[in-house]
């Protein structure tokens, strides 16, 4: 009998932490907790990406102004390249005209010499 009785006793004292079950309301307090800690850790986060937002804004207005000056030296290196050429190419064309010009009027010469060489 005194076997029985310590062997209930154990049994009881096993069993006994099964009797303390949560219930939805011990879950929903945990839950609150979980919530809340999980609330504070992300704080800190959410403000480093509200500092990170405002740091972007500031670079994508600086770089759209680095882009408009790119742009402006880019038209100031083609203008500084092109207009010495376009300077240097336009007497060379009128030049090329006037040769054009000399070398019919050398043939004129030419037939006409020689018609006054078969002719005189």
């Amino acid at each position: 009998m005194k076997t029985m009785l310590a062997l209930s006793i154990l049994f009881c004292t096993i069993a006994l932490p099964a009797l303390g079950a949560l219930d939805e309301a011990d879950l929903n307090q945990i839950r609150l907790i979980v919530r809340d800690a999980i609330k504070e850790e992300v704080k800190p986060i959410k403000e480093d990406i509200a500092a990170l937002k405002t740091e972007v804004a500031t670079l994508n207005g600086r770089v759209s102004g680095i882009e408009k000056i790119m742009t402006w030296l880019m038209v100031l290196i083609v203008v500084a390249v092109g207009l010495p050429q376009i300077i240097i190419a336009w007497p060379s064309r009128k030049d090329r005209s006037i040769e054009k010009q000399i070398e019919v009027l050398k043939q004129e010469i030419e037939t006409l010499k020689r018609q006054q060489i078969i002719q005189p």
